[in-house]
């Protein structure tokens, strides 16, 4: 089985798109709101991809520092909330610490919304009229994001990288680990070959070791690898990493012999989809 993805639409994604829409009826979706029409004229469209089909969508913008998002809609169970824990990832890598959005008046809307972190705030009607209630998401302040310029000396100082490279712009596959503004960590990506997705142990400040914050940047580096096509994450079994070798374990990174020397490897095969199978939207 291959695993959920969480891209950017594309012009082959137009049909299903189209047909999710029309189907699922999100709330402000129309002739005039076809989400590749939208992204053709700049608007930021996220597509989940299951078993190689398209099973749901999203818009995302940000408007004065929120990340707001709206037509919202799934045919996969979970898919919904994928997409919408994808928006959240991509305004923390903007810097956006606050999410919002308009949903339907409705306690079952807000009961899923709920789940997801999301609690009312106010009330707004909905594009077509009908009664909407505004709920909002406080984004954490320490998060893992991807790495951008003005983290280049950052990266030198922890990793002993040369900060001209990353200078010159963002760098796939490498992520950092960010308290506000202070980059205190960073952890790398690279193709090892025939399927298998090389992860830098992370490094980390020595103030914010311990705590829990490495297994979260593995696990960041890990979806970045399996949304690249990877099948294999592997990392090499750093010292530093044993006393979170049952954390590790317990999200399918197991400690194995490989021929490059002792590792926690994770073997992509879509276990995120044996959620419950009722899910909202």
């Amino acid at each position: 089985m291959r695993a959920r993805l969480i891209r950017t639409i594309t012009e082959d994604d137009a049909p299903a798109v189209r047909a999710i829409g029309e189907a699922r009826h999100p709330p402000g979706y129309g002739p005039e709101t076809d989400p590749w029409l939208l992204a053709q004229t700049g608007h930021r469209i996220l597509v989940a991809e299951h078993d190689g089909a398209v099973a749901g969508f999203v818009r995302w913008w940000d408007h004065e520092g929120i990340a707001w998002f709206d037509l919202l809609a799934s045919s996969v169970p979970c898919a919904g909330r994928e997409l919408v824990r994808a928006v959240g990832r991509a305004a923390q890598d903007a810097g956006i610490r606050l999410a919002r959005a308009t949903i339907p008046d409705d306690d079952v809307y807000a009961e899923y919304f709920g789940r997801l972190g999301y609690l009312p705030v106010a009330r707004a009607p909905l594009p077509g009229g009908e009664p909407g209630l505004v709920v909002e998401r406080r984004l954490p302040l320490l998060t893992v994001r991807e790495q951008r310029r003005d983290d280049a000396h950052a990266i030198a100082a922890l990793a002993g990288e040369d900060p001209w490279v990353f200078e010159q712009g963002s760098r796939p596959g490498w992520f950092v680990a960010s308290d506000g503004d202070a980059v205190v960590g960073v952890i790398s990506v690279r193709d090892a070959g025939a399927g298998v997705a090389e992860i830098r142990p992370p490094v980390l400040d020595p103030a914010y070791r311990g705590r829990g914050l490495e297994v979260w940047m593995v696990e960041r580096a890990g979806l970045y690898a399996e949304t690249n096509g990877f099948h294999t994450g592997r990392i090499a079994a750093a010292p530093e990493l044993e006393p979170l070798r049952r954390d590790l374990e317990d999200r399918r990174w197991f400690h194995e012999d490989t021929p490059a020397g002792p590792a926690y490897v994770r073997h992509f095969t879509g276990e995120r989809l044996d959620s419950p199978a009722h899910d909202w939207p």
